[in-house]
C-alpha cells in the first residue's frame, strides 16, 4: 500500500492486501486511526474485507480538518452516510462542528441518540465558533456509560432524573454553562479521576461528590461558592472533603482566594499530601489574600514537587525595585518545602513580592533542581540585568539548584511545562 505525503492512498498490490487483510481486526483499525476520515474511507473500497473492518471500526473522529474543508450540507450528509453503514458499537466520538450552523444541532441531536444505543463511552463535542450559539446537550447524553466526555462550548441541563455519570473517569468542561435546579445540581460520580472547569458558568450550583479524583482544574469560571447539602460552602471545603487523593491542582484566582483564612498564612484544615503538582493562573504575587492562600496550600503540602505561576498581565510600573533588603515582607517561619523541586513563573518582572517569594523557594527547598524565571518581554535589558544579580545573591538550600532566567515566549513556556 502507497501513499502520498499526505497520506492519501496511491496503489495496493495484490501481495500487499492480503499481509494488511491478514492483520487482526484491532490492529488494523489502529493503522485507520491514524488516517483521516477520507483516507480510511478510500481503503474501504480495496476489497470486502477491508470495508467491514472500515464500517466497524469503534472510534470516528471527524475533528476541524474535516469539518472545516466542506460546506455543512456535505458534512452532515457524509456523517449520515458513515454512521448509517456503521456496524457494531461505537466506543469513541468525537465531533467539531464549526460548520454546523445553530439552526440544524437537531441533526447532532439525531447523532446523539444513535450513539447512546451503540456503547458510546468516550465523547468530545467542540462547538469552537460557535461562541453565541451553544450546543444544548440532548436529553440521552446523560443516560450514557460514559467514561470520558469533553466538551466545548455547551449548555450543560440534565432531565430531573439525573444524579451523575456513574462511570465517569474524566470530564473535561470548557466554556459549558449548567443550567440547574435543586433536583439537577448533584453530580454523583464516583469514579472521577480527572475533573477540568474552564471559563464555565453556572458551577456555583453544583454538588459535587468525587471521592478518587487526583486532577482537578479551575479556571476562568469566577463562582464566588460552590453549595452541597443545601448550604454555602468554600471551594476549600469541597477539595479537602471530596478529593483526598488529588496529585495535581489548577486554580485560577478566583479560586484561590477561597484558601485564605482570616489575615494568617495558616494551613489547611487537612493536609493535601498527595499533591505533586500546582498551576495558578492569572496569580497576582502583589494581592495579600492570594499570597496567604498559596503559602496555606504550600504548608499543606509536603510532598509539593512542581509549582507553576502564570501571572497576571497587568502591572504597576513602579513597582520595579529590587532591592530586596527594602522588602516588607511575611514571616514565612521555619516551613521546609522537602520534596520541592521544580518552580516556574512566566512573564516574571521582577517585583518586590516576586523576588521576596523566589528567595523564600530557594531558601526553603533543599532538592530544588530548577527556577525558571521567564522574563516578561516589556522589561528592557537594564532591568533584566539588575533582577538577575540580585537573584544570583539569593542563599539556596539546594546545592544543585539551578536559576533560568530568560525571556518568555509562549514555545519557551511550553517547552518548561514539558
Amino acid at each position: 500500500m502507497a501513499m502520498t505525503d499526505s497520506g492519501n492512498i496511491l496503489a495496493v498490490g495484490g501481495d500487499e492486501l492480503d499481509r494488511l487483510t491478514d492483520l487482526p481486526i484491532n490492529v488494523i483499525h489502529q493503522i485507520q486511526d491514524h488516517m483521516s476520515i477520507e483516507d480510511a474511507a478510500r481503503m474501504s473500497v480495496l476489497s470486502r474485507t477491508c470495508r467491514y473492518i472500515w464500517a466497524s471500526n469503534p472510534k470516528l473522529v471527524f475533528d476541524t480538518k474535516f469539518c472545516t474543508k466542506r460546506t455543512s450540507s456535505n458534512t452532515i450528509d457524509m456523517i449520515n452516510t458513515i454512521l448509517l453503514q456503521h456496524h457494531g458499537a461505537i466506543k469513541i466520538f468525537l465531533l467539531d462542528i464549526p460548520s454546523i450552523h445553530s439552526s440544524q444541532h437537531s441533526v447532532v441531536d439525531r447523532w446523539m441518540l444513535f450513539l447512546s444505543r451503540n456503547g458510546l463511552v468516550d465523547l468530545v463535542i467542540k462547538n469552537r465558533n460557535n461562541v453565541d450559539a451553544p450546543y444544548k446537550l440532548p436529553s440521552y447524553v446523560y443516560s450514557m456509560a460514559l467514561e470520558c466526555l469533553s466538551l466545548l462550548n455547551c449548555i450543560f441541563k440534565p432531565p430531573c432524573r439525573f444524579q451523575g455519570f456513574h462511570k465517569l473517569k474524566w470530564l473535561d468542561l470548557r466554556r459549558v454553562t449548567f443550567e440547574l435546579d435543586a433536583a439537577t445540581s448533584s453530580l454523583w460520580m464516583p469514579n472521577l479521576e480527572k475533573l477540568g472547569f474552564i471559563f464555565c458558568s453556572g458551577v456555583h450550583f453544583l454538588n459535587i461528590y468525587a471521592p478518587k479524583l487526583h486532577i482537578l482544574c479551575l479556571y476562568g469560571c469566577g463562582a464566588d461558592t460552590l453549595n452541597r447539602q443545601d448550604k454555602a460552602m468554600k471551594l476549600t471545603d469541597l477539595i479537602i472533603s471530596s478529593s483526598p487523593n488529588l496529585s495535581s491542582l489548577t486554580l485560577g484566582r478566583y479560586f484561590l482566594k477561597f484558601f485564605a483564612s482570616g489575615t494568617k498564612a495558616e494551613s489547611l484544615p487537612t493536609r493535601l499530601t498527595r499533591l505533586r503538582c500546582l498551576f495558578i493562573w492569572d496569580y497576582d504575587f502583589d494581592s495579600d489574600d492570594q499570597l496567604f492562600a498559596l503559602l496555606s496550600i504550600l504548608r499543606s503540602s509536603p510532598n509539593l514537587k512542581t509549582l507553576h505561576f502564570r501571572t497576571l498581565l497587568q502591572w504597576k510600573e513602579g513597582d520595579m525595585e529590587v532591592d530586596v533588603n527594602n522588602f516588607q515582607g511575611l514571616d514565612y517561619g521555619s516551613q521546609r518545602l522537602n520534596n520541592f523541586q521544580t518552580l516556574q513563573i512566566n512573564k516574571f518582572r521582577g517585583s518586590r513580592a516576586e523576588l521576596l517569594f523566589v528567595r523564600f523557594i530557594l531558601a526553603s527547598a533543599p532538592l530544588l533542581r530548577k527556577a525558571i524565571l521567564l522574563v516578561d518581554t516589556s522589561l528592557n535589558e537594564s532591568q533584566s540585568l539588575k533582577i538577575s544579580q540580585e537573584l544570583m545573591r539569593f542563599p539556596r538550600a539546594s546545592p544543585k539548584s539551578e536559576i533560568i532566567f530568560e525571556p518568555w515566549s509562549i514555545e519557551r513556556a511550553r517547552l518548561s511545562v514539558a
